[in-house]
């Protein structure tokens, strides 16, 4: 199919609506914060001192290549040490002698809280595309001096490095005109701002949900360690989100009300700073893109006429252990995929399959907006492929794939909502830039383009609560088989005349008893396209009590305060208090060494704890009873609300406390906190 009548095709499929801000809210936020990005950037575009150029398309290159480069500072927000100086001397001190690798692991991590802007532009920006950036392996930093201290960021107290940071994208050759029409001819640019935290690190714990975008998720959907899937400058206050049957979430907070816009939050809370981002489209070079082309993931195709989803082993690994307290009205039983309500222990983990091959995996129309955005069913749900979920207020596909954690013993059947490109991993002029599979109304995965579920995501898990970790750790296999019913059409898709799909009956039943049927399709073959959907990795499960917050921190030095959620160790696991009422502990720093030696600052975190599975809960910042740095000037009192009763078998009362280095450069592994409750 021609790649301009698809584009045109596409472009059909936007309507025009009473209420433009029901149905695109990203887009009128946009306009508030940016201005009309129409008649702004374009005169920004203009006043770059660069060569201005008028150069015609040249219609016989073979790809396009497109300069991104951004300025910035990024830094390390210390305010939590105000009223300890000493301990601030020496964090400023560490800092400032930081090598190269440390700021780039802090600006790399800035840079990631654009992938929403970037990858979901066509919801900010009616009628333009993606412009995703490359994976990091593509990156290049180059840092301005040295780093420096002053309350110059909205007045917060930061040690901070200035840098630039740019990439290369390599695409088909009509791709960047679509994208950005200002890029369509060499020469071209195009100025995208957006306004990023200074300090990128512990966002969910400093500004809450206010930076948060959940429009479109299964609610709760939002985790700390996966803030970058969220982050939307945009955001601002808005009405509380009321539920409906038919209705998901279609603004920026549904988990929570917040009275505070992202941009004032990152004033108050951390330092914001005004990112631009440059796009230049560069004249065609083929030794330039034959080096681009080596670090892309892959580098070609091996189905240029077929759909491929291959499934990537970087998600599984990214594992998060933690515990959850789920009430028996809870979707998860709905669904269901813990096995029982109260405290269950979680193993989640990211699944992200890409389309290797070099056409799109195309599932079709889930459903329409109406104009008070109530989704109404479309072709494929009147086919049964996907099925309404009154619980989650969006559609499932069921047979998304499966789950497996040792032998089968525990496994999970992971039912897609939203399979659609959420990020572009090759960079290759097979892999364009833009994707027509933006949001969840019509779903697929353009070539070169991966489909990710992360962790956090209502079900992205697998319930291991009853795998026996009491006395020592366990390891096995995590295994993932996506389209194990080939239900998805992984090579050609048969059409009528029309260009339509083609409907066949399969086996399968809804949940409302109609049989379901799936688009005809041709497999692709030598090899097959389905053979790339079984992969497993290695996932050791700690001792009880243990989550994502007592693993090593990583990067390494990058979290520091009492809102780290890493580098914790239980001290210990079950502690008793009187249920709702005022708690208070006396904690005071203890070494292993000689009296003379220098304490070092630790966070003591008050977690939960649980009767039946007889543990501590490994909390994190934002779910703790209180967090509390403990210096060595004194003894510290911290408060908390001793837990209350939950159920019948949670009766409250209990709680467990963790420690860690307020950051790993001050890990000394001899100073320790002995806390005991007071009368």
């Amino acid at each position: 199919m021609n790649l301009l009548y698809v584009f045109l095709l596409i472009n059909a499929w936007t309507f025009t609506w009473s209420n433009p801000c029901i149905h695109h809210p990203h887009s009128c936020r946009y306009s508030r914060l940016h201005g009309i990005f129409n008649h702004t950037q374009q005169k920004k575009s203009y006043d770059i001192d660069t060569d201005k150029s008028n150069s015609t398309e040249q219609q016989n290159d073979p790809g396009s290549i497109v300069h991104v480069m951004a300025t910035s500072k990024v830094g390390v927000n210390v305010d939590e040490f105000s009223e300890d100086p000493t301990t601030l001397s020496g964090i400023i001190d560490i800092l400032k002698a930081e090598n190269k690798q440390f700021w780039i692991d802090r600006a790399s991590q800035q840079i990631l809280l654009t992938m929403y802007r970037f990858n979901f532009r066509p919801s900010f920006m009616p009628n333009k595309y993606q412009l995703p950036l490359t994976q990091p392996n593509h990156w290049k930093f180059e840092f301005h001096g040295k780093p420096t201290r002053d309350r110059s960021i909205d007045g917060h107290d930061l040690v901070y490095i200035n840098y630039t940071w740019s990439t290369y994208l390599l695409s088909d050759f009509e791709s960047p005109g679509i994208s950005e029409p200002m890029l369509k001819n060499i020469g071209g640019k195009w100025i995208e701002q957006i306004i990023l935290p200074c300090d990128p690190y512990h966002l969910l714990q400093r500004t809450g949900y206010a930076c948060m975008d959940e429009g479109d998720f299964p609610i709760p959907s939002v985790h700390p360690e996966r803030t970058e899937w969220f982050y939307d400058d945009t955001c601002d206050i808005e009405e509380p989100y009321v539920a409906s049957p038919n209705q998901g979430c279609r603004q920026c907070h549904c988990s929570q009300t917040v009275n505070i816009s992202c941009v004032d939050a990152l004033k108050e809370n951390i330092g914001s700073v005004n990112v631009s981002f440059i796009f230049t489209r560069l004249p065609w070079n083929q030794t330039q893109a034959n080096r681009i082309r080596k670090l892309s993931d892959p580098q070609s195709t091996t189905h240029p006429e077929d759909a491929d989803q291959n499934l990537l082993t970087s998600g599984l690994a990214a594992k998060l252990i933690e515990y959850k307290y789920f009430s028996s009205n809870s979707c998860e039983i709905h669904e269901p995929c813990i096995g029982g309500t109260g405290w269950r222990r979680l193993l989640l983990f990211d699944s992200s399959d890409e389309n290797i091959g070099g056409t799109s995996l195309t599932i079709g129309q889930i459903y329409t907006l109406t104009d008070n955005a109530t989704q109404e069913p479309a072709e494929v749900t009147n086919h049964g492929l996907y099925q309404y979920d009154t619980c989650h207020h969006h559609y499932h596909f069921k047979y998304y794939g499966t789950f497996t954690y040792d032998n089968e013993q525990f496994q999970n059947s992971k039912r897609g909502f939203c399979i659609m490109s959420t990020g572009r991993q090759a960079n290759a002029e097979w892999s364009p830039l833009w994707s027509a599979f933006y949001n969840c109304t019509y779903q697929g995965n353009s070539p070169g383009w991966t489909d990710t579920y992360q962790a956090g995501i209502p079900c992205q898990w697998i319930d291991i609560t009853d795998y026996n970790t009491t006395n020592s750790s366990t390891t096995a296999f995590l295994k993932a088989n996506m389209n194990p019913d080939n239900m998805l059409c992984e090579g050609q898709l048969v059409l009528d005349a029309g260009g339509n799909f083609i409907w066949e009956q399969t086996n399968f039943t809804a949940i409302d008893g109609q049989t379901v049927y799936k688009p005809e399709c041709v497999t692709g073959t030598n090899p097959s396209t389905l053979g790339n959907n079984i992969d497993e990795v290695q996932i050791t499960l700690p001792t009880d009590g243990h989550g994502y917050v007592t693993e090593p921190c990583f990067p390494y030095g990058q979290h520091i305060g009492s809102e780290k959620n890493c580098g914790f160790m239980m001290k210990s696991p079950m502690e008793k208090c009187q249920p709702g009422e005022i708690t208070k502990l006396s904690c005071l720093l203890e070494t292993n060494l000689n009296c003379s030696a220098v304490l070092t600052p630790q966070v003591v975190r008050i977690c939960e704890s649980s009767q039946v599975l007889n543990t501590g809960l490994a909390c994190d910042y934002n779910t703790a009873l209180n967090n509390m740095v403990v210096n060595s000037s004194s003894t510290s009192v911290i408060t908390f609300m001793c837990p209350s009763f939950r159920d019948s078998q949670e009766l409250g009362g209990l709680y467990s406390i963790y420690v860690a280095s307020i950051m790993d450069q001050l890990d000394d592994q001899q100073t320790t906190v002995v806390c005991e409750q007071m009368q």
